[in-house]
Formats: C-alpha cells, structure tokens, sequence
C-alpha cells in the first residue's frame, strides 16, 4: 500500500489526492452579491450537511474567493443543487473574474427573486437553499469553512413527493464532482436494510 504523507506535499499534491479519494462530491453552486449589487455565482464541491437542528450546511472554501467576502459581509446567499442540465453554465461560471464582475451577466445565466435572502437565485436550478451565515471558520492557511444556517428549501413539484417528504432522487439528476476535470451523474442505485435493534 502507497503512503503519502501530507507533511512532505505541497498543498496541490495533497488537494490532488484528496479529492480524487473523497468522491462522489455534491456541488454548492453559490450566488452571493456584494454592496455594490455584483451578483457573483460560483461552484464549490466541499460542500456537506451539518446539523439537523438547526439545519445547517458547509461549504470550504479553499481562498479568498469574492464568495468568502460576500458571504462575510451580507451573510447571505443561494445554494443550487446542479443538474445535469445546467452542469454547462455552472462550470463556466468558475471562470476567475474581477470582483466587480458579475458571472451571471457573463454567461447569460436567467436569475429569479428569492423569497427568504435578498440575494437571487440561479432560475433554472431543480432545488436550491437559501442560507445565511452561522459561522465563519478560517481553516489553516487560506481556507474559510463557512456554516450556513438553511432557511427556505425549494425545489421543483417534480423533485419531491410531498406526501412523504420524499426527494426523488432520478428527478433532481443531481451531478457531482470527482477528481480533475471529471463529473459523474447519479447511476445506479441500490437499497440496503438498516439493522434494527
């Protein structure tokens, strides 16, 4: 078995490693918007849930990106779970841009009003979360390991059977991101009986 110790990599080889292992990743397609009313969207797959109560989700962010400060100075923002469908416009809008310019004018991308945070939402989006900040953690060096506090979830009538609360999972079409250029969309599945005490 390879070992590859951290404290003898530089910090490429190590994300290198790390996030060819941590795979399937959900993608935090992020809008944020400064003072000025620049609405920044960007892309990021270190993106989990925390908490249940209250429901609380992270996102590290590995600079100090226009996200990082929006987020710190409006400490709000929306959350889009990506599709197969806008997988496209979501990767160009990790272009690197000047922090007055707006990825969604760049690239076309249709916005709609939001109903919980006064930033807006990315339109075609199957579900998405708006959120504010709950806590901001700088981590080492140059990352942010921002806590969000989740306020309002919606998604498409096709996405949920409300009934159950259940979130179908073929019509969300989620993609997630492994390693390098490489994305995967959801396969096969399979279900497996939990014990029971």
């Amino acid at each position: 078995m390879k070992a590859f110790k951290t404290k003898d990599m530089n910090s490429k080889e190590a994300y290198k490693l790390i996030s060819g292992l941590v795979v399937p990743r959900p993608i935090a397609w992020l809008t944020t918007q400064n003072s000025q009313g620049v609405v920044n969207a960007a892309p990021f797959s270190f993106f989990n849930v925390v908490s249940k109560e209250p429901v609380i989700v992270s996102i590290a962010m590995t600079e100090m990106k226009d996200s990082v400060r929006n987020l710190l100075e409006r400490e709000e923002g929306v959350i889009h779970l990506v599709n197969t469908e806008n997988v496209e416009a979501m990767n160009q809008t990790s272009t690197p841009l000047a922090a007055n310019e707006s990825e969604v004018e760049k690239f076309g991308i249709s916005l709609t009003a939001s109903q919980e945070v006064e930033v807006p939402s990315i339109a075609n989006a199957k579900a998405r979360l708006e959120v504010t900040l709950y806590k901001h953690i700088p981590v080492g060096k140059t990352s942010h390991l921002m806590l969000l506090e989740v306020k309002n979830i919606l998604m498409d009538d096709a996405v949920i059977d409300e009934d159950k609360l259940y979130i179908k999972a073929e019509a969300l079409d989620s993609v997630a991101r492994l390693s390098g250029r490489a994305y995967t969309a959801l396969g096969e599945t399979f279900e497996i009986t939990r014990p029971i005490k």
